[in-house]
């Protein structure tokens, strides 16, 4: 099979609208206990989410990499931490990227996001599919209170992009 970056980039919207935000179905890993899987799969392309908890402190990191066959072409790496009643409001944002607009924004939300309660702020570094980093931050929206943040970056493991 003869593919893109632009395929890969398909999958990653593709594998990110059923993905963690979407409430798919988390597979518990016997390999690394703690930690969840979420697995899409799309003719030739695999995307593994693998990423673990701290129930006692709610810091979280992972590893999302997209295959074709059995060879790695790209992957992302997060970390950090979100109180839990900030969760439903990261996901409307990160579903909003993947779904609504379709737009690589570092492989998180859109740039800025708010409702009545909470606001959702990506800072990004770096913003090509092929090579990117950031860090997102969810606040409550008049105080300016922290719920929490996310670092990321991420590259193709392509050669020639």
């Amino acid at each position: 099979m003869a593919f893109a970056l632009g395929d890969v980039k398909k999958v990653f919207f593709e594998a990110g609208a059923c993905g963690w935000s979407s409430d798919a179905q988390k597979i518990k890993s016997l390999e690394f206990p703690g930690s969840k899987i979420i697995r899409f799969v799309s003719g030739d392309f695999r995307v593994i989410d693998c990423y673990v908890v701290n129930q006692n402190s709610d810091i979280s990191a992972g590893t999302k990499t997209i295959w074709v066959k059995d060879q790695p072409v790209w992957i992302m790496h997060y970390g950090g931490w979100y109180k839990k009643e900030a969760i439903p409001f990261l996901k409307s944002c990160l579903q909003r990227a993947y779904v609504e607009e379709r737009r690589f924004y570092g492989g998180r939300g859109p740039y800025f996001v708010h409702d009545k309660k909470f606001a959702y702020v990506n800072k990004i570094e770096r913003n090509d599919f092929a090579d990117f980093a950031g860090e997102e931050r969810i606040f409550y929206y008049v105080s300016e209170q922290p719920l929490g943040y996310h670092w990321y970056r991420g590259m193709s493991l392509l050669k020639n992009n």
